[in-house]
Formats: structure tokens, sequence, C-alpha cells
């Protein structure tokens, strides 16, 4: 780890190591985790992880999203989209309502959005469904806000409709583990993600990814983020969209 990163690390595990908390020294954190002890593993990722995001973010992915929709998705079988670190939802919500916009529900028999994160508080988070004004009102448009959301007046909520909420499974995934996918995806959104990992352990996730596509699916980076110096076997169709060869 390089010194910011030993830095915030150990800043995030104060809620955990030092006098008078559940653990004196990180030596009896690092013990506890050895042994195996589950409560204290996922607290030790939900303290670690980070979980910044908002509805709509980076809106150039939805709109290649709905462009997937209008042009690709016709003639697909089915049609299996992963937003491959979900946090607390927003990103697969706003999946949701993207392909709910195009018709996914009337048009496709059988369409489906996994969301998948390593930290289980911010699964039971987007699980539920409930967002403060301040983290929707100004990223989701009025018309939308009312057809995929439930308003509550008094503590200023927003819940997401169970109509949208069929469209989406969350599950834990630790990206490094293997994947159970049945099912080969049509686009993957891994936005902001591999920024978290070297470029050794980049290298095995893409090319884990690259083999959950489809033949001619696409994988979606933040728009920050470049693949350079890291070896993969996607062809770059934009800056920050990645597509996998359709012979293979």
């Amino acid at each position: 780890m390089r010194d910011y990163k030993k830095y915030l690390m150990e800043y995030r595990l104060q809620k955990l190591v030092g006098p008078g908390k559940r653990f004196e020294r990180y030596e009896d954190l690092y013990k506890a985790l050895q042994s195996g002890n589950g409560k204290v593993r996922v607290e030790f990722v939900n303290i670690l992880t980070t979980n910044y995001t908002y509805f709509y973010r980076e809106e150039v992915h939805f709109q290649f999203l709905a462009y997937y929709m209008r042009t690709k998705a016709p003639v697909q079988p089915y049609l299996r989209f992963w937003s491959a670190a979900s946090s607390t939802g927003e990103e697969a919500y706003s999946m949701a309502i993207t392909v709910a916009e195009e018709g996914a529900q009337k048009n496709f028999r059988d369409v489906k959005i996994l969301a998948t994160d390593i930290s289980l508080r911010v699964l039971e988070f987007a699980l539920e469904g409930v967002y403060p004004y301040n983290r929707i009102g100004k990223h989701v448009p009025d018309n939308l806000l009312r057809k995929y959301f439930y308003f509550d007046p008094n503590t200023h909520t927003f819940t997401v409709r169970e109509s949208l909420k069929t469209l989406v499974a969350f599950r834990y995934l630790n990206l490094m583990e293997p994947y159970p996918f049945q099912k080969q995806f049509d686009v993957v959104f891994l936005r902001n993600v591999l920024i978290y990992f070297d470029t050794r352990e980049k290298e095995h996730i893409l090319y884990k990814v690259y083999s959950a596509l489809k033949p001619g699916g696409y994988m979606v980076l933040g728009l920050s983020e470049s693949l350079v110096g890291v070896r993969h076997s996607f062809t770059t169709l934009k800056h920050s969209i990645y597509r996998k060869d359709e012979s293979v």
C-alpha cells in the first residue's frame, strides 16, 4: 500500500482498534480476522470500503445503455446487465430505470439486472431502496421520480417502487473470487472500482469479466479510469466503453 492509503486504512480502523475499543492493538484485530470470525470480517470490509455514488452518475453511460436497448437488445434471446460495484444501489436502479424506459418489461420476456458488492451494509441499504431527497431529487427528473418512486412527505424520502425492484437482484460478490453466473451479460458496469486493485489483480478481474460477457457485449468503466499498461482482450469502443469480440 502507498503511504496515503495506509493512513486512510488506519484512520478508518480506529473504529475498531485502540484504547477502549474492541481490539487494543492491530495485531489483535489481525488474529481475529485470521481465525475466521465472520462478524469481524463483515465489519472490517464495511469500514474499509468506499461507497460514494449517486443516481445517473456519469450520465453518458446510461445514454449508451439506452442506445444498446434500442439497437442491440431486440435480437438477444435474453438480457442481462451487471452493476459490479453497486454500493448503495443508485447505479443499479439508474440502470433499471433506463431499461424500463426503453420498454424492457413490455418488449422483452427475460430481463434482469444483477447488482453486486462486497459490503453487506450497502447491499442492505440498496435492498431497502429508500433514499433521502438530497440524494436523489437533484439527479432524477421529476417525471421519473413520480413514475418509479413513492414519496413520503413525513420523512422526505423516496422509496423505489416494486415494479422497478423486480428488475434488480442484489447479491454479495468479491470480484477476486469465482463468479457463479449461469448466463452471460450484455453490459457490465465496472465503474470506479478497479482503482482499488494493483495491475495483476486488474488483469485477473478483466479476464473474468471478459469471460462473463456475451460475444459482442460491453464493459463500462468510469470516465476517469484508464487501462493503460493493463493487459486485456477488449476492443476500445470509445473512452470508458469496451467491447468483447463477437467471434469469441
